[in-house]
């Protein structure tokens, strides 16, 4: 007990966790919209092109001499030129929406591993890409929390706002045109939560595993709720549950970090599923039976 005491008192495992719930309340609301909309696949072509984001703001570190320009600002403008793109009138009307998300998925990529081969890491401290791609949470500094912090609030405000245009949405697309509601630029709204989700996720996870995120907390919630209030409000919960289990995990054995958290994501949806399974189909017909 003392020495997980004294485990808790080092400042990067208290970034570490404050990092986990940052990325529960992101992933747990936004996550909740994607699933219902079923626009998962979307969210992952955001999450790789971000890749490239990362490799640029290295980049001009190590060319420009722009050390104010954090690999995660890099991301965030990646992610969010790249929900304006997916957006684009002419693009959604001439293009297949999943050809566009693949064509900018393996751009994105494509740049990243570009960008960082332009960079001598000799002269600049480069992340390794394995923690990029994969995440490693305990590289989190307080610079890093102050932006995800910002991205939560902002995801919180816009979706508090939007609330009620945003669950049309995603249930009826249709229906929202009917009611009025600006579909267009409405979904670009949605693109832009994404794109700030993602960045939030990016330093837990790694861009690889961001749908993991963003998709397994919303499933298992969608499992005993329809309702979207209800669905993200456990979606958070359980994702904070599974975070904070992922992290002790990976600090007790050594793990990574992020894989180690979606691991303990999927196990639990597996669960989950088999245990709505059970309660469906074999307990209720013995109670039936009795």
């Amino acid at each position: 007990m003392d020495s997980l005491i004294e485990l808790f008192l080092l400042p990067f495992v208290q970034r570490m966790f404050i990092a986990g719930l940052l990325a529960s309340i992101a992933c747990g609301v936004i996550g909740s919209l994607i699933v219902v909309k079923r626009v998962v696949f979307l969210s992952g072509g955001i999450a790789h092109a971000t890749f490239g984001g990362i490799g640029l703001a290295y980049y001009l570190q190590y060319t420009m001499s722009w050390m104010w320009l954090d690999p995660l600002v890099g991301a965030l403008i990646f992610a969010v030129l790249t929900a304006g793109i997916m957006s684009l009138p002419i693009v959604k009307s001439r293009l297949r929406e999943d050809s566009t998300i693949g064509v900018l998925w393996v751009i994105g990529m494509a740049l990243g591993v570009l960008f960082l081969n332009g960079v001598d890491r000799s002269e600049i401290i480069v992340q390794d890409p394995v923690s990029i791609l994969f995440g490693n949470i305990l590289l989190i500094q307080f610079s890093d929390l102050v932006l995800m912090g910002g991205l939560v609030i902002a995801i919180l405000l816009i979706s508090i706002f939007l609330f009620k245009d945003l669950q049309i949405l995603t249930f009826d697309e249709e229906f929202a045109r009917i009611s009025g509601i600006q579909v267009p630029l409405l979904n670009f709204v949605l693109l832009l939560l994404v794109a700030f989700t993602t960045v939030v996720l990016i330093k837990v996870v790694g861009v690889v595993l961001v749908i993991a995120m963003l998709t397994i907390p919303a499933s298992i919630s969608g499992l005993f709720t329809k309702d979207l209030k209800q669905m993200m409000m456990f979606a958070v919960g359980i994702g904070l549950i599974i975070n904070i289990a992922g992290l002790l995990l990976s600090l007790w054995y050594n793990l990574p970090p992020g894989s180690t958290i979606v691991l303990s994501l999927g196990i639990v949806f597996l669960l989950a599923l088999i245990g709505k399974f059970l309660v469906q189909h074999v307990f209720s017909k013995t109670l039936s039976i009795t």
